[in-house]
């Protein structure tokens, strides 16, 4: 049987291993602009606020949002404020799912209802009935199961793909794009799986895409510190001592010791100079002159240091699940 797909509108659905990264995934979309009623989110109950026997709580967050989200808060955090109805419900085998979204909460109305879930095992039955391929639906159920949020966005082809795009950067896990059903074909036993017409009984090549967490080292130039060289003047008192001459005359005056007679004619008394002598003396000149006492040279050294850091990473393996005697052909 050949079902209808809503050509216009798309469905990107895809994991996130804990809360925060759906969160930020959620809030990016938000930030983006995207249309709130279009967006879900799946999540189990981790603390398990809403008892087992539970099995419909559907409420609307837009006129009692603070009631709801203190409801839900031990699992979804700010995830509930961020869109627009939550709805909880108990699920045989898993235990109390919490679904916040418009769409989501339609989903919890159908499953309580019973129309898909006790006919296709809950909340599998459910994404089934979306448009989501049943292998991919019982992935998507038993990740949520274990713990894992599963985002679901609605839109236009260009929307999902930029829908893609946030939701990469924040770590999704088993992305995938579905047709959406047309109005009226909700019976899981009608949906096909994405770029199928027909069942032919030949399943198509499916990818499946195993991710690992690796440390990627990057390095950041930041200004640690600034050194100002300068000069200030400092004076102190110097003493300095010049040795100099000065001459002085000395006049000696002694009696004769030869008193003998002066021959005449040899005296002149006529008076005037006698002798002459000049008198010379040194004075000090002490002048201040500037020398070189030191030469500062002020340069930087590059020094090389190893910073370590260690973290703990996730890494997906591939887990094979044969089911009868299927023969299976292992490459690579």
């Amino acid at each position: 049987m050949t079902t209808a797909y809503n050509s216009e509108y798309k469905r990107a659905v895809g994991l996130f291993y804990s809360r925060e990264e759906a969160e930020k995934a959620v809030r990016k979309l938000k930030d983006a602009g995207f249309d709130m009623n279009r967006v879900s989110v799946v999540a189990r109950d981790a603390d398990e606020i809403v008892g087992t026997e539970t099995t419909q709580e559907i409420g609307n967050k837009a006129d009692d949002g603070a009631a709801a989200g203190a409801l839900t808060g031990g699992a979804l955090g700010g995830i509930a404020g961020l869109l627009v109805g939550l709805g909880t419900l108990a699920i045989p085998g898993v235990g109390p799912i919490l679904l916040a979204g418009a769409e989501a909460t339609a989903i919890a109305t159908t499953l309580a209802g019973g129309a898909i879930g006790a006919a296709a095992g809950g909340l599998v039955g459910t994404l089934i009935g979306l448009g989501i391929p049943e292998e991919k639906a019982k992935i998507y159920g038993d990740r949520v199961a274990s713990g894992s949020f599963l985002v679901m966005v609605t839109g236009t082809a260009k929307e999902v793909i930029r829908a893609e795009t946030y939701m990469q950067e924040c770590g999704v896990e088993e992305f995938g794009i579905y047709n959406t059903p047309s109005q009226g074909s909700s019976s899981p036993e009608a949906v096909t799986p994405v770029a199928s017409s027909e069942y032919t009984g030949v399943q198509e090549t499916e990818n499946i895409k195993l991710y690992e967490e690796r440390l990627v080292a990057d390095k950041e130039r930041a200004k640690a510190g600034e050194l100002s060289v300068g000069k200030r003047v400092e004076t102190e008192t110097a003493s300095v001592s010049v040795p100099v001459e000065k001459e002085r005359i000395v006049v000696e005056r002694s009696n004769p010791t030869n008193l003998g007679q002066v021959s005449p004619g040899a005296t002149d008394f006529s008076g005037g100079k006698v002798a002459r002598m000049e008198v010379y003396e040194e004075s000090a000149d002490i002048q201040k002159q500037a020398f070189v006492r030191e030469e500062v040279k002020v340069r930087k050294e590059v020094e090389h240091d190893t910073v370590e850091a260690k973290e703990k990473l996730r890494r997906e393996e591939l887990e094979v699940d044969v089911d009868g005697n299927p023969v299976v052909k292992k490459q690579g």
